[in-house]
């Protein structure tokens, strides 16, 4: 098949998130013989070039109108991103983000190829009145899809709630050849938050005050976090407190290292639609701190085997559940655990189901 991705961003501008996802279904499906475009944006010249075993045409972004932060971030990748896909002899689009799905449904309807939108966030109320006509165009894009897809069970269900639409529950997978034990544990009871510090939903504040109230009981626990701010939102660096410190990850093999020397890795976001960051860790063998909210709890379940869960938004609960997860991060049985549960989520069993996909929806678009 011709399949085109479509997302506004993309390495090496944003490593995380959506972005990774991205990279891991197109190389995963250029490796299974697929012809793969990636469309997507950047602030420079127009370029296009193969990465991966797919063509990456990153198209330049132009800058927002006036008056358009009210509205859909990256509304004005649409008209060029839609020609490209109404040129483009695409047998399929799969759009990640709801800019691109409006521009891949609006090819659609003037001749372009059949779409399936997977949305990676959890639609709630807040999300759905953040912008202007945010809702209305969500409906629209769904309607003009010929399917759509939500990474958990806890993200479909308020799809179903707020817009009467039942989505395919196809989670993203994990490359678990990149993501893998990787030495010992630091010396150090150590902890280890990946998720971006300018980004409020992951609740990083909170993370940082449960963790000086750990050190009054744990003097020596040491905290990392990733200095990997989300460009799309602007965001003040915080003050860490005693015993925190900043890592850059970006380097190739970094964060799995990273991942394989703390004791236990922390997620502290609300309303989590899969948590890449979760499985992770579990892949390189490190338990996982995560709020009981969205998709963690789904991955962890409530064993205590894997990770521990906190209440959202309590401090206390949080340092407490932070406290056992250095203890958890010591038991020897732990790593091998976190790696099975890992593997449930690799992309070796969940690209077959992404193919099965695209072959239906070509299948039914004839």
């Amino acid at each position: 098949m011709r399949i085109a991705l479509v997302h506004p961003l993309y390495w090496p501008e944003v490593h995380r998130g959506s972005e990774r996802i991205v990279h891991d279904i197109g190389a995963g499906l250029a490796r299974r013989g697929h012809e793969v475009v990636l469309l997507t944006t950047h602030p420079g010249r127009s370029a296009a070039r193969g990465e991966d075993g797919m063509r990456v045409i990153r198209r330049r972004r132009a800058p927002r109108p006036p008056g358009a932060g009210l509205y859909e971030l990256f509304l004005e990748t649409v008209p060029r991103t839609a020609l490209d896909l109404r040129r483009g002899s695409f047998d399929v689009a799969h759009a990640f983000h709801l800019s691109s799905a409006v521009a891949a449904v609006a090819a659609r309807r003037l001749g372009g190829p059949p779409v399936v939108y997977s949305f990676h966030g959890v639609a709630t109320r807040t999300y759905l009145v953040a912008r202007r006509h945010r809702a209305s165009m969500l409906r629209w894009a769904i309607a003009g899809s010929a399917a759509t897809t939500a990474l958990s069970a806890a993200a479909a269900a308020p799809f179903r709630h707020h817009l009467f639409v039942d989505p395919l529950v196809l989670p993203a997978g994990l490359d678990t050849g990149a993501f893998a034990p990787a030495g010992p544990r630091r010396e150090a009871p150590t902890l280890l938050c990946a998720a971006s510090f300018t980004d409020p939903r992951k609740r990083v504040p909170l993370l940082l005050e449960a963790f000086a109230e750990l050190r009054s009981s744990v003097p020596e626990a040491r905290l990392v976090l990733a200095d990997n701010p989300d460009p799309s939102i602007a965001g003040a660096r915080p003050e860490l407190p005693p015993g925190a410190e900043w890592a850059d990850l970006n380097a190739p093999g970094a964060l799995a290292e990273a991942y394989s020397r703390a004791w236990a890795t922390v997620l502290p976001s609300e309303h989590e639609a899969q948590g890449m960051v979760v499985l992770e860790s579990l892949a390189c063998g490190t338990p996982v701190v995560a709020a009981r909210s969205g998709a963690p709890p789904e991955i962890l379940g409530d064993c205590g085997e894997i990770g521990l869960l906190f209440e959202p938004g309590d401090r206390a609960g949080l340092a407490g559940a932070l406290r056992g997860a250095l203890d958890l991060g010591a038991a020897p049985q732990t790593a091998g655990a976190c790696r099975s549960r890992a593997e449930d989520f690799s992309w070796e069993r969940l690209l077959p189901e992404h193919e099965a996909l695209y072959e239906a929806v070509v299948e039914e678009s004839r």
